[in-house]
């Protein structure tokens, strides 16, 4: 029975394009212990689901059979985080992520630097420009498909995924207009507009807390008057929220942030938008644009 199994994890992972590092953070275990198994070793009975999850197969099918349940990959994911430290487990699921896109890049390219598991030392490089001053070189993700889009970092300094799953009908009926795009970028374009919200990020989040215009400005070092024209522009654009305090001299408005988590990927995104070094594992498949045309071909008619 081991021989048919050995051999049905080998086959499976390597259809997949799974190294046996791969396999084995999907599981829970080392790779030396995939390596055991593919030479004659005996999984662990509770793994059992766990590998047949990870490999998109039931535990019948394992053994050759070709009944049997389906696995709840969710369920099994659920339970190999659960083995993970609670600091680890944002960077396994990542990890884990990453794992999972390297079956598009697979059938796409030669270049197994993602599907080898490992991870580089850093996400940039820096060299030094003829003027002198620095240049950093972003060690970008980017899968370009016809399914979507996939781009991050994997780096043990940091790592970061966004898959974005291309809708049936293009990503256009789901982005702002043009308009408030600009409205947005010429109001961060303002002196010290980012410096506000990384100011209030720079708080504990979801803890309710409300800010007036003096305290704003004394921390920040504005004038009164600049900072209350900020907080105004970015209530408008809901970036931030406008409450009222009561207090022995009246009523005073109070300011909080709408969405303490959104400016960090904002920010991450927009670095990687003008990096503009195109990328260091560049997988790019995709015949048809990114953007079918739509919002353009409306303003025409």
């Amino acid at each position: 029975m081991s021989g048919l199994l050995n051999e049905r994890i080998t086959a499976l992972r390597k259809e997949r394009g799974f190294t046996q590092e791969q396999l084995g953070q999907m599981v829970g275990v080392s790779a030396q212990a995939v390596s055991k198994w593919e030479k004659g070793g005996f999984p662990d009975v509770e793994l059992l689901p766990a590998v047949a999850g990870a490999l998109g197969v039931t535990i019948d099918a394992l053994f050759g059979r070709d009944a049997g349940e389906r696995i709840d990959a969710a369920e099994v994911v659920r339970r190999w985080l659960r083995t993970m430290p609670q600091s680890q487990r944002m960077d396994q699921l990542s990890e884990l992520v990453w794992a999972a896109a390297s079956l598009t890049v697979a059938t796409h390219s030669d270049d197994n630097r993602l599907l080898s598991g490992k991870r580089d030392k850093t996400c940039q490089e820096v060299f030094t420009l003829e003027s002198g001053e620095p240049l950093r070189v972003l060690r970008r993700i980017r899968v370009i498909g016809e399914e979507g889009l996939i781009l991050g970092f994997r780096a043990e300094d940091m790592s970061w995924v966004s898959i974005f799953p291309e809708p049936e009908t293009g990503w256009e009926p789901f982005l702002e207009s043009s308009d408030n795009y600009r409205r947005l970028f010429q109001l961060l374009a303002r002196p010290h507009c980012l410096e506000l919200l990384e100011y209030l990020d720079s708080k504990p989040p979801f803890t309710g807390r409300r800010y007036t215009p003096d305290a704003i400005a004394g921390a920040l070092g504005l004038e009164l008057a600049e900072t209350e024209a900020l907080l105004e522009a970015l209530t408008d654009m809901r970036l931030l929220r406008r409450t009222e305090l009561e207090t022995k001299d009246g009523l005073i408005h109070c300011y909080m942030l709408f969405d303490e988590e959104s400016l960090v990927p904002f920010l991450c995104l927009s670095r990687w938008l003008i990096a503009g070094d195109g990328g260091y594992i560049n997988v790019t498949p995709r015949k048809r644009p990114v953007l079918r045309g739509e919002m353009w071909k409306e303003k025409e008619n």
